[in-house]
């Protein structure tokens, strides 16, 4: 079962999505049902912040969860 999201991570992904204009970090797609996605992930204990949010389309999202795309943590 998937573990219930705070109300904390719920306003930092919608503020991260905000900031990033709902673009996609990937392929640029603009599209208000894009997902916040946490730089350093949240099952590895990357904390609920806007800082750590970064913006991806659903398909990107599932790319990236697939191990076909990856995000250079060196770049933030």
């Amino acid at each position: 079962m998937a573990q219930k999201r705070s109300s904390a991570h719920i306003k930092a992904q919608k503020e991260g999505k905000e900031i990033d204009e709902y673009m996609c970090f990937f392929c640029c797609r603009q599209f208000k049902g894009n997902h916040g996605h946490h730089i350093i992930l949240y099952s590895e204990g990357g904390i609920a912040s806007s800082d750590n949010m970064v913006t991806l389309c659903p398909e990107c999202h599932r790319e990236y969860h697939n191990g076909k795309i990856k995000l250079d943590l060196v770049r933030f």
